[in-house]
């Protein structure tokens, strides 16, 4: 009974139906699909293993190569902070060259400024001490009767006319007659001393300040200036 249900084939009128062969097809060897599996596993298991060798090649490689190049990187680096190096003491070297090149054309002292002040001192008074500050200048003189308080107010009026210093600054601080004389003549002294500051202008540039030492007959600190621009120290 258990034989005949066995080989009862419930498929086999609907494939003659259909004009299929009346008994089913074979099923495949299961050695032969064991095989055909075992070679596909085999063949992703070494592509697998072929491709991490290759990754490990190469990070091998990246590493020789970094090893390499750790001395060519160090002396990046050294190259690198010296040239820093050397691009801080230039710019040190300019600065200190142009504060050097303004210094030695300055005209708030030297030939320029005692050659504007003897130009606007007239006939009468005498400059008795001179300090030059860094942004001012502080003066003391002296002058005679008759007419000492207006030659000195106009010594006033003349420096505040001055191309090197600001007129705003111009201030008178003491005028003061001199102690009277002794004697059986004595009468009030001639002599009368004063005091006065001004501050400075701001410096001038280039074409400016040339024709300004120019002007007031500086002419050595005018070669020197031309010869500072010719070489780029000063604008």
């Amino acid at each position: 009974m258990r034989s005949s249900l066995s080989r009862l084939d419930l498929l086999r009128e609907r494939r003659i139906e259909l004009g299929l062969p009346a008994d089913p097809p074979r099923p495949a060897d299961p050695r032969r699909l064991l095989l055909i599996g075992g070679a596909v596993g085999a063949g992703l298991v070494a592509a697998t293993v072929g491709l991490s060798l290759l990754l490990r090649w190469q990070q091998q490689m990246l590493s020789n190569e970094l090893h390499r190049l750790a001395p060519v990187q160090s002396q990046v680096e050294g190259l690198e902070a010296q040239l820093k190096a050397e691009r801080a003491t230039t710019e040190a070297t300019r600065k200190g060259n142009l504060q050097l090149a303004e210094g030695l054309v300055a005209v708030r002292s030297g030939t320029a400024l005692m050659t504007d002040l003897s130009q606007r001192t007239s006939t009468g008074l005498q400059l008795t001490a001179l300090k030059v500050n860094k942004d001012d200048l502080e003066l003391k003189g002296r002058s005679t009767d008759p007419g000492a308080f207006e030659r000195i107010n106009a010594l006033v009026l003349r420096l505040k006319a001055s191309p090197l210093l600001d007129p705003a600054t111009v201030k008178l601080g003491r005028a003061k007659r001199a102690a009277p004389e002794t004697g059986p003549k004595a009468g009030p002294s001639p002599l009368v001393t004063f005091e006065l500051a001004a501050g400075f202008r701001e410096p001038l540039t280039g074409s400016a300040q040339l024709r300004l030492l120019q002007g007031l007959g500086a002419d050595g600190m005018a070669r020197r200036l031309e010869l500072l621009q010719r070489q780029g120290l000063l604008p």
